[in-house]
């Protein structure tokens, strides 16, 4: 973890190892809902090792809503933002492993070490930004586009997830999603 917020920003021992000290680590069996919706998400989860899904339930039928992998601060960061109810359930793909922090914690390491509030916002614009990509894609490219887009940017995910939550995640069926993966399939031999 350390490493990771190194590139972001350079702390000192003691800012680190306060910041470590208030989280606590989870090992998690794959599919295993860690978070169910309709209450505030409150913590923060850094992932060490692992695939977490976020997704909504709409009239009963699941819609991917994204994925999380080694080195992501999975959270989400409306009801975070707000304490408001979050939409969202979480769930682990594979066995995890997490570090969990709490919103009364990470406000108190704000308080008392001021870096790590920079730190925060910086998360925040990211996630922002991904959010932001993520619908201007739906809205301007096709589903080849996106489907080539979420490999390079996440080749782990093709190994692990199942094809019914990626084409849940690109908003298709996971027949077209196989038609498109057919016809690229047939270009690269």
């Amino acid at each position: 973890m350390k490493d990771f917020l190194s590139k972001f920003r350079s702390f000192t021992e003691e800012e680190m190892e306060y910041f470590e000290g208030i989280g606590q680590i989870r090992c998690v069996a794959a599919k295993t809902l860690i978070f169910s919706a309709d209450r505030p998400f409150s913590r923060l989860l850094f992932i060490h090792s692992g695939i977490i899904r976020t997704f909504r339930l709409i009239d009963s039928e699941d819609f991917s809503y994204y994925f999380f992998s080694n080195n992501d601060f999975a959270v989400d960061f409306q009801s975070y933002l707000t304490d408001t109810p979050s939409p969202i359930y979480f769930e682990t793909l594979t066995d995890t492993t997490y570090t969990e922090f709490h919103k009364k914690d990470i406000l108190q390491l704000y308080d008392n070490y001021p870096r790590f509030e920079r730190l925060g916002r910086i998360m925040a614009e990211q996630a922002y930004l991904s959010a932001a990509d993520r619908l201007k894609q739906h809205q301007t490219d096709d589903l080849k586009t996106r489907y080539l887009k979420l490999i390079s940017k996440n080749p782990e995910l093709f190994q692990t997830i199942p094809q019914h939550y990626i084409a849940s995640y690109l908003g298709v069926k996971p027949q077209s999603l196989s038609r498109i993966r057919a016809e690229l399939a047939g270009k690269f031999y």
